[in-house]
């Protein structure tokens, strides 16, 4: 069972916000907020994730994978898996590789919504698996579902393949996403 007030209290006081700043950034008052942290009223599931994703501090481009994961679906759509790498999971990565287990946590908390293309699909659960394993933590039941992809390299060349199946994290390999140990250790 969810404890919403203890939640919502922990991710408040280790993000150093008064109830007034959290409210004012979740969109709600002080008073309500009050009212789900002292456990006199509950909050449904949506404003308890609000809530939390306020929580978060505010330099994160993507708070979440599932905010994430249409943004890499874009950046292939417009052809440059590259940029998929380097300008979404990578930013991801420098956001969440040193974050907190609360704030790894929330960041993968709600399962993306299928972006129709497996490959976003794919990097999205690795992510999520990959930053969880780096901080001890099961990953979401959502990013246990297989997903089938076409290898994928993120490499320069085939020159690079031997190296990215040597040092490609299981989170990315068992998908079928190929990189070197210098793409994913960014931080």
């Amino acid at each position: 069972m969810l404890d919403a007030p203890s939640l919502i209290r922990r991710h408040r006081l280790a993000a150093r916000l008064s109830q007034r700043e959290l409210a004012r950034r979740a969109g709600t008052s002080a008073a309500t907020l009050n009212r789900y942290e002292s456990g006199r009223v509950d909050p449904t599931v949506s404003t308890l994730n609000r809530i939390l994703h306020a929580s978060l501090p505010p330099r994160r481009r993507w708070a979440s994978v599932a905010e994430l994961a249409p943004a890499i679906a874009g950046e292939l759509r417009r052809g440059s898996a590259t940029a998929a790498w380097r300008h979404t999971a990578g930013e991801f990565l420098d956001d969440h590789l040193r974050a907190s287990a609360a704030d790894v946590s929330l960041a993968v908390a709600d399962a993306p919504a299928a972006t129709g293309d497996a490959r976003a699909d794919a990097l999205a659960a690795a992510l999520a698996e990959y930053v969880c394993a780096l901080h001890g933590m099961p990953p979401p039941p959502w990013a246990q579902a297989p997903i089938e992809v076409t290898p994928w390299w993120f490499v320069a060349g085939a020159a690079f393949h031997a190296q990215a199946l040597r040092e490609s994290p299981p989170s990315f390999a068992r998908r079928g996403i190929f990189v070197t140990a210098g793409a994913v250790e960014r931080v």
